[in-house]
């Protein structure tokens, strides 16, 4: 499986590219008012504003710093049946390389109600979480989300 790897706080993580439509540059965000505080903003992608997760502040590894490898990762999430645009702010976004999917630890290592960051795999340089999209936002973070998406306060 060929991966995005990338940085959250001291954790590494990794993305399967084949959920990943779109890796950009950080541009500058706009914040809604009300907003959750692990949403870094919103900007206009491709026509509509998309919403964009500081996975940092969602992780609690404070703000995503202000780095030249901090990048918007682009995936497509489902919710109530329609696929939407989601970002994901990350830093140190440079790396994709082939992970064995046989190297999986079936370890999700999650606070119950928090975000779930994956499956841990062994690598060269030691550990390394799979980000499961479908996992990652606890219910109460996808309906805030879903508000947010919506135009609702």
């Amino acid at each position: 499986m060929l991966v995005l790897t990338f940085q959250i706080g001291r954790e590494r993580l990794a993305l399967d590219v084949g959920r990943i439509l779109e890796v950009v540059p950080r541009v500058r965000l706009q914040q809604p008012a009300g907003a959750p505080s692990w949403l870094a903003g919103l900007f206009v992608y491709r026509g509509q504003a998309l919403p964009v997760l500081d996975l940092h502040r969602l992780m609690g590894a404070g703000e995503c710093p202000a780095l030249l490898s901090s990048r918007i990762v682009i995936v497509p999430h489902h919710w109530r049946g329609k696929e939407r645009l989601l970002g994901l702010l990350a830093a140190q976004v440079a790396d994709v390389r082939e992970l064995d999917p046989a190297e999986l630890a079936p370890t999700h290592v999650t606070e119950p109600g928090g975000p779930d960051l994956g499956a841990m795999v062994v690598d060269g340089e030691g550990l390394l979480r799979l980000l499961d999209l479908d996992r990652l936002l606890p219910q109460p973070a996808r309906q805030a989300l879903a508000r947010v998406e919506e135009g609702e306060p």
